[in-house]
């Protein structure tokens, strides 16, 4: 049997592979939708956001500066992604959004989709655990998400 330590140390060193997997498939699908891989993740922030943010909130959620998030949010709106619009209920702020159709068939697997292959792999991978085990998989990624 294995200790806390070394099944630790083996999280620690799958996570890293994880993480290294998923910068290299990030940068090929941002590089697929003519943007650079930081652009593409403040855009998954605004995206799964659900609802308008200001530049600020992008900001906070990316951890990038104000002047970086700026110049991110220039060239996602210039490419199609999102739209600027005045605050409907400060009209001293403005708001970004995703764009009406810059979402069409991203994540969900679809043509056209950046994500497909890698959804088909996950969903292979699922079908291997317990809904338990996925449960406690779900509850870990939750935990250590906001480990920076």
């Amino acid at each position: 049997m294995s200790s806390k330590a070394e099944v630790t140390a083996r999280i620690v060193e799958l996570l890293q592979l994880v993480i290294a997997s998923s910068v290299m498939s990030n940068e090929r699908i941002a590089h697929s939708l003519g943007l650079n891989v930081v652009d593409l993740q403040a855009f998954g922030f605004i995206a799964r956001n659900g609802a308008p943010m200001t530049a600020g909130e992008v900001s906070q959620q990316t951890q990038l500066p104000t002047s970086t998030t700026t110049r991110v949010l220039d060239r996602l709106e210039k490419g199609g992604f999102i739209e600027r619009s005045t605050d409907p209920n400060d009209r001293r702020r403005v708001v970004v959004r995703v764009r009406d159709g810059a979402l069409d068939g991203a994540g969900r697997g679809g043509d056209g989709d950046p994500y497909a292959d890698i959804l088909v792999g996950m969903s292979r991978v699922h079908a291997g655990f317990s809904v338990d085990e996925l449960e406690v998989v779900a509850r870990y990624l939750d935990a250590v998400k906001d480990v920076r």
